[in-house]
């Protein structure tokens, strides 16, 4: 990953709109759109968690990934949506 994507995230974190590719263990590496962030309050930790609502091309589904999780892995993408 570029220094500048990296310093971007520092700075601004994610928005709404961007394009973000997301490593999980289990299906690889995936990417889609920033259609959400949310504070969610988790009743088990007692503590806010941010979740971003991302919607993956292909296939055209629709998931919440927390961005503070180890297992789940989310930066900005290189490439734009077209």
């Amino acid at each position: 990953m570029s220094a500048t994507r990296r310093l971007i995230e520092k700075i601004r974190g994610f928005q709404v709109g961007d394009y973000v590719r997301v490593r999980t263990p289990f299906e690889g590496i995936f990417y889609g759109e920033v259609l959400e962030l949310r504070d969610w309050f988790n009743p088990l930790e007692e503590k806010y968690e941010r979740l971003a609502k991302i919607q993956i091309r292909n296939p055209r589904v629709t998931v919440l990934i927390p961005l503070d999780d180890e297992i789940w892995e989310v930066r900005l993408a290189r490439r734009r949506k077209k």
